[in-house]
């Protein structure tokens, strides 16, 4: 079962995770990262055919879970509660758990402009980002964790974007692929926002 919030009013300013690094560092480390190496030596021969400031679109959705006891034991209450929080990257459509008990409430910052970098705009259904995430949270969180689904209650919902530079890379003459250099912290740490472990701490 699943309940979700009533829809709220979209707020004005422009929510975003801060620049914490330069471009040409970021940049550097990527193209180290995607041409990889044995001895030293690069291994994948590519061309960089554009680049562009940009804003990658990103929502954090926090969950409040409930495990029901098994019937056998005949207790009441539930047997296991918490949090559980999921950042839905929306331009490529996926869904990444983000460590709540070990990072806190995920940091932005707010502005009222953002005509520094362009908004790379997406139209996401709002259903299709719950299916996602709620899947992800029952199949790789709950049922690896605790082997069934929990009762979910969305509690905090919200739309923000991550600082990046988009790469126009193209391997062997082929055709055009898109890659994102991010300028934040969690971009330092993992090309997956913060590392991400898959852990979950709850009550008894």
């Amino acid at each position: 079962m699943v309940k979700r919030l009533n829809e709220k009013k979209m707020q004005s300013n422009f929510m975003h995770t801060d620049i914490v690094r330069s471009s040409e560092d970021a940049v550097e480390e990527k193209v180290k990262l995607l041409h990889g190496s044995i001895f030293g030596k690069p291994l994948i021969k590519f061309e960089i055919d554009s680049m562009r400031d940009v804003w990658v679109p990103y929502c954090y959705l926090v969950y409040h879970y409930t495990l029901s006891r098994n019937a056998y034991f005949r207790k009441k209450g539930p047997a296991r509660e918490g949090k559980v929080a999921v950042v839905f990257d929306l331009n490529e459509m996926h869904p990444i758990q983000y460590d709540i008990y070990e990072s806190g409430d995920l940091k932005l910052v707010s502005r009222k402009k953002s005509e520094d970098r362009q908004l790379i705009r997406t139209n996401v259904q709002d259903e299709e980002i719950f299916r996602q995430t709620e899947q992800h949270i029952q199949m790789k969180i709950m049922k690896r964790f605790y082997g069934k689904q929990g009762d979910l209650k969305l509690i905090n919902r919200q739309n923000f974007y991550r600082p990046a530079i988009e790469l126009g890379v193209i391997y062997r003459n082929e055709n055009l692929n898109k890659r994102y250099v991010y300028l934040d912290e969690f971009g330092i740490q993992s090309e997956h926002i913060l590392g991400l472990k898959y852990r979950v701490e709850h009550k008894s």
